[in-house]
């Protein structure tokens, strides 16, 4: 591993970087508050972070609570609780933004972190109140249903994600970690650890979301669900670690609730899934799978399906062209990809004893995997960020010179799109605006500025490099905590 001295001069190098690119703001348009993941409120945790890990750091003479707390301290407070479709006519895609990108939760959940005060953490509570009241109603309607008709959760890795029953006719409530309830649970979790005499208040609303997550109602993510502006079948199908990975799928809601409450770690429901989950990794230790029809294979036309005429050139070149793009090795990083698979059963281990052989072959086979394509020079280029590029790789090996190298391995990329903030009282230092072509349906819409913690590369090096020197670094806004 490097010196100790090397990584703090990284950290330093990244974190001015990151101040230069994107510094705090005098005022923050709406179209900037993203929610942890591409924000400043984001940028705010990853201070507070390094100043846990490194408390005696100081950039541009400051130390990093400091430039948290200039980070946080403009970041506007919402004046009003969460409100909840009351029309039973709205669709899942209407439900309520309630994970991580929700800045609405976001924001007073950091602020209580970094003032540790339980004001704070009460507006949190209040704004939360209404999907709590709704979460309440719901859980005791699933509980007069079940004593009558006893319903369960358990699965298979061929239908891990079909829809279970339920009593009620509104659509559920978001489940991933990005848009849902995985990601409230998270923010919980971090009230609770860095204030903790907030825990006799988060408690019931933790048991609260738990009990909605392992009731009788499917497990859903607004990226799995059709655009409603585009008619039936005229895309492809989400490719499938929308359904599976750590942002958008059952591997990232199972982790939260463990990690939040580690004794549902012995319900029977969330062995039966992570067990499922095992089950999609590839002979080769990537993870999940291709499954049986690629994703990138566009869906035939009415011609091709019900005519035996033949292609039309522009036909076959798109056939051709998708059929290419189905063959290149798929580059989806900790999001979606097997880097989220080694981290998150590196935390679920402890709590899953009847799987560790399993999880133990897993992790192997997906180290293997990472590395064959690390330090293969016709490999895949990724991008250098935390969620859906390179940097995460690093995190899945244990302290020793593959680690080393792949921390080496990781300078910024000088074409890395970067899009800072609007601000109207400080120069703007950043490179031109420009917004990056999405890889997947697993990418964030909003384009991530330089303050990104997870589609930027300074701020996620600056993370990475903060924890590099621990045993098992864990991965920030998931288990870090």
């Amino acid at each position: 591993m490097d010196d100790p001295s090397t990584q703090t001069t990284k950290i330093l190098t990244h974190l001015s970087k990151t101040l230069s690119l994107s510094p705090p703001q005098s005022t923050h348009p709406p179209a900037t508050l993203t929610g942890l993941p591409t924000s400043h409120t984001g940028t705010t945790y990853l201070f507070l972070s390094v100043s846990a890990h490194h408390p005696r750091l100081q950039i541009h003479s400051y130390p990093a609570i400091h430039w948290a707390r200039a980070y946080i301290s403009n970041i506007p407070t919402p004046s009003a609780p969460i409100s909840l479709p009351s029309s039973t006519q709205e669709t899942a895609r209407d439900t309520p933004v309630l994970g991580l990108l929700s800045d609405a939760l976001a924001g007073p959940a950091i602020r209580a972190c970094v003032t540790k005060d339980l004001l704070h953490v009460r507006n949190f509570l209040a704004i939360l109140s209404p999907v709590l009241e709704y979460i309440i109603s719901s859980n005791a309607n699933a509980n007069s249903s079940s004593a009558s008709a006893p319903t369960t959760n358990s699965s298979t890795a061929m239908d891990l994600d079909a829809p279970e029953p339920t009593t009620t006719t509104t659509p559920p409530l978001s489940s991933c970690l990005l848009h849902g309830l995985a990601g409230t649970l998270y923010l919980l979790r971090l009230i609770r650890h860095w204030v903790p005499s907030s825990a006799p208040l988060v408690c019931g609303a933790i048991v609260h979301v738990s009990e909605y997550l392992l009731g009788p109602h499917p497990w859903t993510c607004p990226s799995r669900l059709p655009s409603s502006s585009q008619p039936p079948h005229s895309s492809p199908p989400p490719p499938p670690e929308d359904t599976y990975g750590t942002t958008h799928g059952d591997l990232g809601i199972i982790t939260q609730l463990v990690l939040t409450s580690p004794p549902l770690a012995a319900s029977p429901s969330l062995i039966s899934r992570l067990a499922a989950l095992l089950d999609l990794q590839s002979p080769n230790g990537d993870w999940p799978g291709p499954s049986p029809t690629s994703p990138s294979q566009p869906p035939r036309s009415d011609v091709q399906q019900f005519s035996d005429a033949p292609p039309t050139p522009a036909q076959q070149e798109s056939s051709e062209t998708a059929a290419a793009a189905a063959s290149q090795p798929r580059s989806r990083g900790f999001a979606s990809g097997p880097q989220g698979l080694v981290i998150s059963l590196l935390s679920l281990r402890p709590f899953f004893p009847s799987l560790h052989d399993r999880i133990d072959a897993a992790v192997d086979k997906a180290r293997e995997f990472l590395w064959a394509r690390a330090v293969d020079p016709e490999g895949p280029t990724e991008e250098v960020n935390l969620f859906y590029g390179s940097l995460s790789t690093a995190l899945t090996f244990p302290k020793g010179p593959k680690r080393t190298h792949l921390l080496t391995q990781q300078p910024p990329s000088p074409n890395q799109p970067l899009s800072p903030p609007t601000n109207t009282n400080t120069t703007n230092t950043s490179q031109n605006p420009s917004t990056p072509s999405p890889s997947s349906s697993s990418t964030p819409t909003t384009p991530p500025t330089a303050g990104s913690v997870t589609t930027a590369p300074h701020p996620g090096s600056a993370y990475l490099h903060a924890v590099a020197e621990r045993d098992m670094p864990r991965m920030i806004f998931y288990n870090d905590i």
